[in-house]
């Protein structure tokens, strides 16, 4: 993407989080799956919760001058209906939207985790710029219960210091699983509607 260019470093940034309310969709799982619903559930909670309280430090830490919002989920859009006025007050040119957690109780070959849809907006001109998605394996035991855990904070600070290198560098591998090496999220051109 030339905008912002890979080595473009994105500081000042407004960083809008979800409100990590999961009560809605807690209490709609029924029976059939329950045993593993609730654990994939948990573990969305728990990382969510931890990356809002993760993720100021880790800014900080990369010297990333950051202001981060927690927000209710938009049920058409991700993008925040503020975004211009908010970004102009933090004197932000940029704006990240980080989606809630969503955990997957797995399927198949497919094996349970927890991630993340991360979004990228200019804010001058409202223009949804790039994704990226963040995934991690779980093991469902580890979320048994409600509540914080110590795989949610690990989970949780892994993603809160690889989003806070990423403002200061994008990957540009063709594929997002060669990043790893380097610790960077790849940002995408955006392909989904619930973006815009």
């Amino acid at each position: 993407m030339s905008n912002p260019g890979p080595q473009e470093k994105i500081s000042p940034v407004l960083i809008f989080t979800s409100d990590c309310d999961f009560k809605e969709k807690i209490d709609g799982i029924g029976v059939v799956g329950a045993r593993t619903a609730y654990p994939a559930s948990y573990a969305a909670e728990a990382v969510c919760k931890a990356l809002n309280s993760e993720l100021p430090n880790a800014m900080d830490s990369a010297g990333v001058k950051a202001t981060v919002k927690a927000r209710p989920v938009e049920a058409h859009t991700a993008r925040p209906p503020t975004m211009k006025e908010d970004a102009a007050s933090a004197g932000a040119r940029y704006v990240v939207v980080v989606g809630r957690a969503n955990g997957f109780a797995g399927y198949q070959q497919y094996p349970p985790s927890v991630g993340v849809i991360i979004r990228l907006y200019d804010a001058v001109s409202g223009e949804y710029r790039a994704m990226a998605e963040e995934t991690y394996r779980i093991s469902l035991r580890d979320f048994s219960n409600r509540g914080p855990t110590a795989e949610g904070q690990k989970i949780a600070a892994s993603m809160a210091n690889k989003l806070a290198r990423t403002m200061l560098k994008r990957c540009t591998e063709k594929y997002s699983y060669q990043c790893e090496k380097f610790g960077e999220l790849r940002f995408a051109e955006p392909r989904d509607s619930y973006g815009k």
